[in-house]
C-alpha cells in the first residue's frame, strides 16, 4: 500500500504547445480500523499447582492502520494473578504470575483491552475464559 502517488501531468492545447509538472500526492491515515485480537493458542483449563510464568494463551493483535493510528497497547485488568508480555512485533503471551487457588477462585473470564493510539482512538475488547482444575 503506497503512502505517496507521484504523477505527471501534461496539458496540451489546440495548437503545439505542451506543458507538463511533476504532481506528488501523499495519502495520510486516518483511524479508521480498529485493532483486532487474533488468538493463536488458548488453554482452557490449568492446575492450580502450575508454575508462574506458565503460559495461558497467544494472540496477535493486528491494526489496518499505519503509523500512530496502528500502534497498539494491550491491558488486563491488574488485579488478576496474570500478565501480559510482548515477545515480537504485535503478538503476545498470557501468563500466570502466581500460584493459584482452585477453592479460592475456580473460573476466570479475563478481559483483554486492545486500544491503538489514534485520534480518536479505537479499542477492542476480547474475553479469555480460564478454569483451574483442582490438584
Amino acid at each position: 500500500e503506497s503512502r505517496f502517488y507521484l504523477m505527471e501531468v501534461v496539458a496540451q492545447d489546440g495548437g503545439a504547445l505542451v506543458a507538463s509538472a511533476k504532481v506528488v500526492v501523499t495519502v495520510q491515515d486516518v483511524n479508521d480500523n480498529a485493532p483486532e485480537v487474533i488468538l493463536t493458542s488458548l488453554t482452557s483449563s490449568i492446575s492450580e499447582d502450575c508454575l508462574p510464568g506458565t503460559v495461558i494463551a497467544l494472540f496477535s493483535v493486528p491494526d489496518g492502520d499505519s503509523g500512530e493510528n496502528g500502534e497498539i497497547a494491550c491491558s488486563i485488568p491488574r488485579n488478576l494473578p496474570f500478565k501480559l508480555e510482548k515477545s515480537v512485533d504485535n503478538y503476545y503471551h498470557l501468563l500466570t504470575t502466581r500460584d493459584l487457588d482452585r477453592e479460592e477462585t475456580s473460573d476466570y473470564n479475563i478481559t483483554l483491552t486492545v486500544m491503538d493510539h489514534g485520534t480518536p482512538p479505537l479499542s477492542t475488547e476480547s474475553h479469555i475464559p480460564l478454569k483451574v482444575a483442582d490438584v
